[in-house]
């Protein structure tokens, strides 16, 4: 998972039931990204991720280094897409648009914050209202567009 996913799951409240319903790691730097820099700035999301790492339902993998030629990324980026070149991934949680368009080109797998969320819904990890509940949360750091397809998507009659 990128610095920008976690940040967004972790502000809108999500990130509890994401970690609770799938395994996520995320890289040295993107641990140095939203805790060590975000403390320094009196972010307090930046504790709450570091309690999630302290009780070991969010993982800092190090990894070796491995660059995609076909992905040229930010350094926190950089490392994302090599933990995930690194190891046994489904996908790479981000929400950067032009970082998915780069992981997309490349056809790396990807979910966005959004996505997680209908992922939870959709296995049925959480109640269609609580899942409602964490869009709305999540609505001011997402487009419309992709808030308006997740919000039909969760409201359709099962």
């Amino acid at each position: 998972m990128d610095s920008d996913c976690l940040v967004k799951l972790t502000k809108s409240g999500a990130k509890e039931a994401i970690l609770s319903a799938m395994e996520v790691h995320i890289p040295p730097l993107v641990k140095k990204e939203t805790v060590d820099e975000g403390k320094e700035r009196g972010y307090q999301d930046a504790f709450i991720i570091e309690e999630n790492i302290d009780k070991k339902v969010l993982q800092v993998v190090k990894h070796d280094l491995k660059k995609s030629p076909a992905v040229s990324a930010t350094k926190g980026e950089a490392e994302v897409i090599s933990l995930y070149l690194g190891g046994n991934y489904d996908a790479i949680a981000g929400d950067d648009q032009r970082f998915l368009k780069r992981l997309e080109a490349a056809n790396i797998p990807y979910l966005t914050a959004t996505a997680c969320l209908i992922y939870l819904y959709k296995n049925k990890k959480v109640e269609r209202s609580a899942a409602i509940e964490m869009l709305e949360s999540l609505k001011p750091f997402i487009s419309r567009d992709e808030y308006a397809v997740a919000k039909l998507y969760m409201e359709e009659k099962s």
